[in-house]
């Protein structure tokens, strides 16, 4: 009972839900990243990036990076570059004791280097920090590759949502990841 309204764990509560995200250089298969928090001046680049990805469709809008990047739920919004260029983001939204993952890209190019699971990973601290038992996402039905990213990282099929993608009505298969400890 005590522990509940101990002064200190509200501060701790505030503080790791409102912290910002240390930049920092990382080290993935012999190359060096450079991974920050997104800023509005990126939208650009991660527009850039959804067209290279999606095959010309851009599933999310430059307004709805902004309204994301202006929310004031407890959110986390990366991006990772290599020598100053934007190659891959992902995007969170703690909802409860979920942190769903509204989106993640990586450039064709930089695909199968880990970019994507290291992404993913840096969500989960942020979920463990905010002390979300889930972490869910959307994936198509078709993009087997990625499922299987998502199954190597712990996450499990959950539902399929039909029609879920508005410009081919594609299903899409939530897949979630259970971060309480057994």
């Amino acid at each position: 009972m005590l522990k509940r309204f101990n002064p200190f764990n509200r501060l701790a509560d505030l503080f790791f839900k409102n912290r910002p995200y240390e930049e920092k250089t990382i080290q993935l298969s012999n190359e060096e990243y450079f991974v920050r928090a997104i800023k509005f001046d990126d939208i650009k680049d991660l527009l850039s990036i959804e067209r290279e990805v999606y095959a010309g469709e851009m599933p999310w809008t430059k307004t709805a990076f902004l309204m994301e990047l202006q929310a004031t739920d407890p959110h986390l919004y990366l991006l990772i570059q290599k020598e100053e260029k934007t190659i891959g983001f992902i995007g969170c939204r703690l909802f409860g004791k979920d942190a769903h993952i509204t989106n993640v890209a990586v450039s064709t190019a930089y695909q199968g280097k880990g970019i994507g699971s290291f992404l993913i990973k840096e969500i989960q601290q942020f979920s463990i920090l905010n002390k979300c038992e889930t972490i869910s996402l959307e994936v198509r039905i078709s993009n087997k590759n990625a499922q299987k990213v998502y199954r190597k990282l712990g996450f499990a099929s959950s539902t399929i949502k039909p029609e879920y993608y508005t410009e081919n009505k594609e299903d899409a298969l939530e897949m979630v990841l259970s971060l309480k400890e057994e």
